[in-house]
């Protein structure tokens, strides 16, 4: 849960402070208008990590549906370094 958040209105005349607060403490803001939370700012490393959450939480669903789960290290030593047919 955000613990600092801003006016959409004082966000924009405060963004370059906001911003570098954020990447400061490491700690997300949160941007409203009319109350509600419309926008969450978030440090580079935050944005990295989520990132990389989302990219392994795809690769989880492709797993469970079976779906490209690339080649078989035996398969793929012997495209890359040649060998006997099986």
């Amino acid at each position: 849960m955000m613990e600092t958040t801003y006016s959409i209105e004082e966000a924009g005349e405060r963004l370059s402070a906001i911003a570098h607060e954020v990447s400061a403490t490491g700690e997300p803001v949160a941007i409203t208008d009319h109350g509600q939370t419309i926008a969450i700012l978030i440090s580079p490393a935050d944005a990295l990590e989520l990132q990389e959450l989302r990219a392994l939480a795809a690769y989880r669903a492709r797993q469970e549906h079976e779906e490209n789960l690339g080649v078989p290290h035996d398969e793929a030593y012997r495209r890359i370094f040649g060998g006997a047919d099986s």
